[in-house]
C-alpha cells in the first residue's frame, strides 16, 4: 500500500476510534453531538496558514464535536489534512528537512467554550427580545507552527427552533498578530425543497491584521456547507449522512499597501463533502 494511503487509512480509523469514545447524547441537563467528515478539495494555496499544496488538492478528516451544559455550551473540531504541503514561499518540503510544513499530513485543533450568564443568573426569557443566549466566549487554536489564544463575548439569536445563529466577539492574540479583534458570527439553518431536507451551516471569522508595512489590514476566512440529507428522503434515519459542498474562502493582505490599497490574496476553494452524525 502506498504511504499516503497508509497514512490516509490509520487517520480515518483513528478518528473513528476518538469518536466512538466520546459521549452519546446527553446527560439530563445537556445535549451532544459527534460527527465525523470527509472533505477532498482542490486550489489550495493558503500561504497565511499553511495550507498550501503542490497540486492544490488536499484531504481533510474532520472529527466535530457540539455540546449544551447547564450554564453554557462547547464546541469542539479536530482537523487531519493530508496533502504535498509547501512552504510560505511556495518551495516543496520533504521530510525532517521540512522547516514549518511538509509531505505528508498534519492536524490542526480548536476548542470553543462559552459560558452564559443570562443562565447563571437564571434570567427568563430572550435580552431585549433578541438574545436567547448571551456570555463570556473563548477559542484556543492548536496547530503546525500555530496557535492562537482569544476571549471575549458572545451570543445566540432569539429564532425559532431548529434554526441557530451565533456570534463571538473577541481580543485575540496569535503567532501574527498579537494584539488584535475577531468577529465571528456562525449559523446552522435547515430546510427542505419538496421531500429532500437540506442543511446550509457555516461561519466566518472577520480578524484585524497587519500587512507587510506594518499597516493595519483585515483578514477573512469564510466556510459556509450546503449539505442534503441522503437517507431522510427514502424512509432512513434524518439527520444521519449528510453529502455535499463546503467552500473556503480565505482572503487576507499578502504584501505591502500603495496609496492605502492593500494588495490581498484570496483563496477560493472548494471541497466535496461526506458527513455521518454518530448521535
Amino acid at each position: 500500500m502506498h504511504r499516503s494511503s497508509r497514512l490516509f487509512a490509520s487517520l480515518v480509523a483513528g478518528a473513528a476510534l476518538v469518536a466512538s469514545a466520546l459521549p452519546s447524547v446527553a446527560h439530563a441537563d445537556g445535549f451532544s453531538t459527534t460527527n465525523i467528515q470527509l472533505l477532498q478539495g482542490w486550489d489550495f494555496d493558503d500561504k497565511k496558514y499553511g495550507y498550501n499544496t503542490k497540486d492544490g488538492a488536499m484531504t481533510t478528516i474532520t472529527l466535530n464535536h457540539y455540546s449544551t451544559w447547564e450554564y453554557g455550551d462547547n464546541f469542539a473540531f479536530v482537523d487531519m489534512y493530508i496533502g504535498d504541503f509547501r512552504d510560505a514561499t511556495g518551495a516543496p518540503e520533504f521530510g525532517s528537512q521540512a522547516g514549518r510544513f511538509g509531505t505528508g499530513a498534519q492536524a490542526y485543533t480548536e476548542w470553543h467554550p462559552r459560558l452564559f450568564l443570562n443562565k447563571v443568573l437564571g434570567q427568563k426569557g430572550p435580552l431585549f427580545g433578541i438574545f436567547q443566549n448571551w456570555g463570556l466566549a473563548g477559542e484556543v487554536n492548536v496547530g503546525p507552527a500555530f496557535y492562537a489564544y482569544l476571549g471575549g463575548v458572545g451570543f445566540d439569536l432569539a429564532l425559532p427552533q431548529p434554526y441557530t445563529v451565533s456570534c463571538n466577539i473577541y481580543y485575540r492574540y496569535d503567532k501574527f498578530d498579537t494584539h488584535v479583534w475577531q468577529i465571528s458570527p456562525s449559523w446552522t439553518i435547515p430546510f427542505a425543497i419538496g421531500p429532500v431536507p437540506f442543511l446550509f451551516t457555516g461561519f466566518v471569522d472577520i480578524a484585524g491584521t497587519k500587512d507587510l508595512n506594518g499597516d493595519n489590514a483585515i483578514d477573512i476566512l469564510a466556510e459556509p456547507e450546503l449539505l442534503v440529507d441522503v437517507l431522510a428522503p427514502f424512509g432512513g434515519k434524518s439527520n444521519r449522512l449528510y453529502a455535499g459542498v463546503e467552500w473556503i474562502v480565505h482572503k487576507y493582505p499578502s504584501g505591502f499597501a500603495h496609496g492605502g490599497v492593500h494588495e490581498a490574496h484570496t483563496v477560493s476553494a472548494p471541497q466535496a463533502m461526506v458527513q455521518w452524525t454518530f448521535n
